[in-house]
């Protein structure tokens, strides 16, 4: 099972995210769900980096295919607010994988 943690700071932003595990919901290569998720969290990273020219803090620590990555609150209110546009797109889209695929997926949120 994927298990991604989304954790929101006071103001209720995207603080940082985990996304560990693999869905299991086929064979390796045929997956769909698990690319479905890896599809959201590489597009919400790279979207990121080259639209908003921020780099996400990755954890080198993370196993193979997970991710752990913690969010900066940027200066400028209008590039933050971009920030958290995307990955709040990316938290609508985990959810509604974990909505459709509930045995293979599991979104939690947490507060800070």
């Amino acid at each position: 099972m994927i298990r991604s943690i989304i954790w929101r700071d006071k103001q209720g932003r995207v603080n940082r995210f985990s996304v560990q595990g693999h869905a299991g919901a086929a064979e390796y290569g045929e997956d769909i769900v698990c690319a479905a998720v890896s599809m959201l969290v590489i597009n919400a990273i790279n979207s990121a980096e080259h639209l908003l020219g921020v780099t996400l803090a990755t954890d080198d620590d993370a196993a193979p295919g997970d991710v752990k990555s913690s969010i900066p609150v940027l200066a400028d209110q209008t590039a933050d607010d971009k920030l958290q546009l995307l990955l709040e797109a990316m938290v609508l889209g985990l959810n509604q994988v974990a909505d459709t695929y509930p045995d293979f997926v599991k979104v939690v949120e947490k507060n800070l």
